[in-house]
């Protein structure tokens, strides 16, 4: 029996490279999307190829049904739920006093709200089997995030979830689950050119942006057995940005 993985938002970006190590390393896995259907089938094919499960499922997670619906479509598709990743979280760079009320909003439905709603449905069947892993991925510097007034909404969201985190850990130990973060730096994933890299790679200390496969390896490493007593953590993979 192979433990089966739910990534959010891996169509496309980190969640698929989250994906598809998960399916290298011997997970079935259930590939959310919201509006890429033929990416997200791509990933489901490149998944199959390492001969494990794997199928596309289609839900708004920002919504607390639609996360019900994901989550019940993973468990007849694949057989169980025994790793939930939060990916989802869009990014939005504005003056605090430019946002409008649906920027504000939105920022939290993606960044927290979901993690919140996946969580709520996958943690009952996780509790059942004694067995879970909860990664969520929350941004660098989560812990202690200070006044940036162009990103104000997303970074009290990502704080949140750094703390939704550290309680459900707390919460679930006797349950067998864990609850990590995994906080990424900047990220190039593909859509940066090295005009665009090289100046900001220059605030790097290990001096090149991450790559999805960085953040991946950190999550691959939460569900491993090697990682099996870590929990309540948050792990930077930021190559020393904003130390």
């Amino acid at each position: 029996m192979n433990r089966v993985a739910l990534v959010t938002g891996s169509s496309r970006g980190i969640g698929r490279e989250i994906a598809i190590t998960l399916g290298k390393a011997g997970f079935d896995v259930a590939v959310n999307y919201l509006k890429e259907a033929d990416e997200a089938a791509k990933c489901v094919q490149e998944i199959m190829r390492a001969g494990v499960k794997s199928a596309a499922m289609r839900a708004d997670v920002r919504k607390p049904q639609s996360s019900e619906d994901l989550v019940r479509e993973c468990i007849s598709a694949l057989g169980r739920i025994d790793i939930l990743v939060n990916n989802v979280g869009d990014f939005l760079m504005r003056d605090i006093l430019e946002l409008n009320p649906r920027e504000w909003l939105g920022q939290f439905e993606s960044n927290l709200h979901s993690a919140f709603f996946c969580c709520r449905a996958a943690i009952p069947h996780m509790i059942e089997n004694r067995w879970g892993r909860i990664i969520s991925i929350a941004v660098a510097n989560a812990d202690r995030i200070g006044p940036v007034a162009n990103t104000v909404p997303y970074n009290i969201a990502k704080t949140g979830v750094l703390i939704l985190t550290k309680t459900l850990a707390k919460k679930l130990g006797p349950h067998g689950i864990t609850a990590n973060c995994v906080s990424p730096g900047m990220i190039n994933k593909g859509d940066l050119s090295r005009e665009d890299t090289e100046p900001l790679a220059k605030n790097v200390p290990l001096g090149r942006l991450g790559k999805p496969s960085d953040i991946a390896s950190a999550v691959r490493f939460l569900v491993s057995e090697e990682g099996s007593y870590v929990t309540g953590a948050n792990i930077v993979v930021s190559g020393g940005w904003l130390l």
